[in-house]
């Protein structure tokens, strides 16, 4: 049976993280689903191949997702040649993806720790999209007793900042959710804004547009804005170029023609507009973090 990835490509809401888990899962439920039939597993590794360079070419931005098909594509090849039989293969293979799901929830783990400190009671955040990692500090600050208030910046299109406003919700976070169009009129009264990135690269990082604005706003008002990432998202421009992703222009106007229509998902945001980086190595001051972990 062919493996279909169409409900992952088709998700403009969910950030990095977990577009990687849920296609880390899809291949998971493959495998145990070919286990038993007579499919060879040269079939099953293209079907597993083809899908996720698909998926790469479709979110070439997200290095999360490009880093864990690769990762996991590089096993199967190497697994394969162990001569080993079907069934013991494809436990050698799921239990490698689960490695991997366990590696990147550790991460995620450390870097809601260490973010949940920097919320203190009564504080009012910012955010923007619908980041993971950004949802899991909020969490994890919640489950210490901190009271504070999120503010969601809708994130059109597709609107994914409501998503993240109701998990917060239902989670007794109190929660707004503000217009993309109207982040400077409650920017005065934040006390801190939290971003989450899909790529790190030399000067910068990559995230949904419309976050280097929100940047840009925060430092006119002089709020400090957090980057929480793991390092595992570094993907350089020398070694790969940052591309531009066009989505569906009727998301943005249904023009008939006659007018063009810009609906680019991602831009690039400069380090320098970053007060601080939350990564799962640690708390760091922007430049100590480019040094160390950006540098030549």
């Amino acid at each position: 049976m062919a493996l279909s990835i169409t409900e992952i490509v088709n998700d403009n809401t969910s950030g990095s993280f977990s577009l990687t888990m849920n296609t880390l899962k899809v291949f998971s439920d493959y495998l145990d689903q070919e286990k038993a039939t007579e499919t060879t597993i040269e079939t099953v590794f293209e079907e597993i191949h083809t899908a996720s360079k698909n998926l790469i070419k479709h979110q070439s931005n997200m290095v999360l997702l490009r880093k864990s098909c690769n990762t996991f594509i590089a096993y199967f090849k190497r697994a394969q040649k162990s001569e080993k039989l079907k069934a013991e293969l494809f436990v050698l293979l799921q239990d490698k993806i689960k490695q991997i799901i366990d590696e990147y929830k550790k991460n995620i783990e450390i870097i809601s720790l260490s973010g949940s400190k920097i919320i203190a009671n009564f504080n009012k955040i910012l955010t923007f999209s619908n980041s993971t990692v950004v949802k899991h500090i909020f969490e994890k600050a919640d489950y210490q007793k901190r009271k504070f208030d999120v503010f969601c910046i809708k994130s059109d299109p597709p609107g994914e900042g409501t998503k993240l406003a109701e998990i917060l919700c239902k989670q007794g976070i109190k929660t707004t959710v503000v217009a993309d169009s109207q982040a400077g009129v409650v920017m005065d009264d934040m006390n801190l804004v939290v971003v989450g990135a899909d790529r790190l690269y030399e000067t910068g990082f990559v995230n949904k547009s419309g976050t280097l604005a929100l940047c840009l706003l925060a430092r006119h008002f002089n709020i400090p804005v957090y980057l929480a990432v793991e390092t595992t998202k570094i993907l350089k421009e020398s070694e790969r170029s940052i591309k531009e992703i066009e989505r569906d222009p009727k998301e943005v106007y249904n023009s008939d023609g006659n007018i063009s229509v810009i609906n680019s998902y991602y831009e690039k945001i400069p380090l320098s507009l970053i007060h601080k980086v939350i990564s799962e190595q640690g708390v760091f001051e922007t430049p100590e973090f480019s040094s160390w972990y950006l540098g030549d």
